[in-house]
Formats: structure tokens, C-alpha cells, sequence
């Protein structure tokens, strides 16, 4: 009986090299590339993130077929701040910086 558990702890421990053994062997994809393959199966896209320093939050803009939205991120707390509705426009202005999280023209985060 012994040597029966002996022979399977030492055959678990050879199975569990060989499977570490190939993961540091083999090329994974990087977090990121993980999100987004998660993301795509969704089918939701990030268009685009930036740093909103007033409000210390991060501003992410992603898209799920028609819809647009802005989710605002706690860059403290990674807590959820809100989450709206917004056109691909909003979007665009808000990322190229004519527009401020506020939605105010000239008006810009910096």
C-alpha cells in the first residue's frame, strides 16, 4: 500500500513538472491580449481610455454594437463611478480632447 501511494505521489509530482515545465516553456499571450480576445467574445470594443486628473479617475470608452458608453473608473478604488450612454461622437471629441468630461467645448482635461 505504501509503495502504491509512494508511486502515485511521485507520478503527480512528474505530471505537475511536465505542465510547468511547458508553461514556461511555451509563449503566453500577455494579460492584455487576454482581456481583449475576453472582450471580443462579448463583443464589446474599448475605443479608447484616458486619465480624467480632476475627478482622479480613469475615463474608459467602449462599445457593444450600437451602444456607446462611458464608464468612469475610480483610480484609487478601481470602484465603478458611473456608467452612461453616449454617442460615438461624444466619444471621439472627448478622446481628442475637444470636449471635457463635462461635455463643455474648449474645456479640456489635461
Amino acid at each position: 500500500m505504501k509503495k502504491l501511494i509512494l508511486g502515485s505521489a511521485l507520478l503527480a509530482s512528474v505530471g505537475a513538472f511536465s505542465v510547468s515545465s511547458y508553461a514556461a516553456d511555451a509563449k503566453v499571450i500577455t494579460e492584455e491580449a487576454a482581456i481583449k480576445a475576453a472582450l471580443a467574445e462579448v463583443g464589446v470594443e474599448v475605443l479608447g481610455i484616458r486619465f480624467d486628473e480632476p475627478d482622479t479617475q480613469w475615463d474608459v470608452f467602449v462599445r457593444s454594437g450600437e451602444q456607446a458608453y462611458e464608464v468612469e473608473v475610480d483610480a484609487v478604488s478601481g470602484k465603478i463611478v458611473a456608467a452612461e450612454k453616449e454617442s460615438l461622437a461624444e466619444i471621439q471629441a472627448e478622446l481628442s480632447g475637444d470636449l471635457s468630461h463635462e461635455g463643455v467645448a474648449g474645456d479640456i482635461d489635461k
